[in-house]
């Protein structure tokens, strides 16, 4: 019986028997360039990891603060201007925080006071946008204000204060521990 043409050849380095290794399959990328039918998946394949590692070393480098000029120093709540961590549905909170710059910054801060809601998507409750002009070593407080709707039962744990430096510095959140988070009761 005679061998099918695409398997007979001699390589001057593994000899005439490369028919047999392609066969049994001992060969499948020399097999693949050659054909060239394989290469187009291994391809998209390296294209594909390349980007995954590029966006996980720029997440990366946002997140590790190498970017960032300005940190939250202090962040707390008030009532009537006194601090508290507790407060009664529909009653006037304030939330502060200080901010420090450690270089220039020049740009937009937005101020976040989000509900935490349990094993779901946490949910805005106020918003402010402030652009700021920082020199080194400067702090500054900011404060945004808000009545409470929902008591902290249930799947409501309570509020927080979430500051977005913009995609560059990334973002501070305040610690998932009650307090600093503002528990609010009926």
């Amino acid at each position: 019986m005679p061998l099918q043409e695409d398997y007979v050849f001699i390589d001057p380095i593994f000899g005439s028997n490369m028919w047999l290794r392609e066969l049994i399959g001992l060969d499948p990328l020399r097999r693949g360039l050659r054909d060239r039918s394989g290469i187009g998946p291994i391809i998209f394949l390296v294209i594909l990891f390349a980007a995954f590692l590029v966006t996980s070393m720029g997440a990366l480098l946002v997140r590790s603060a190498i970017f960032r000029s300005l940190d939250v120093s202090d962040a707390y709540w008030s009532i009537s201007g006194q601090r508290v961590q507790r407060a009664k549905v529909g009653e006037l909170v304030s939330g502060h925080i200080v901010v420090h710059s450690w270089g220039r910054f020049d740009g937009d801060i937005v101020l976040r006071i989000r509900l935490d809601v349990k094993l779901w998507l946490d949910k805005d409750v106020a918003t402010q946008r402030f652009h700021v002009t920082f020199r080194p070593g400067e702090s500054r407080e900011f404060t945004l204000s808000f009545r409470p709707s929902q008591a902290s039962v249930g799947e409501i744990g309570g509020y927080f204060i979430e500051v977005d430096f913009g995609f560059i510095r990334g973002r501070w959140t305040m610690p998932s521990s009650y307090p600093p988070r503002l528990v609010v009761t009926v």
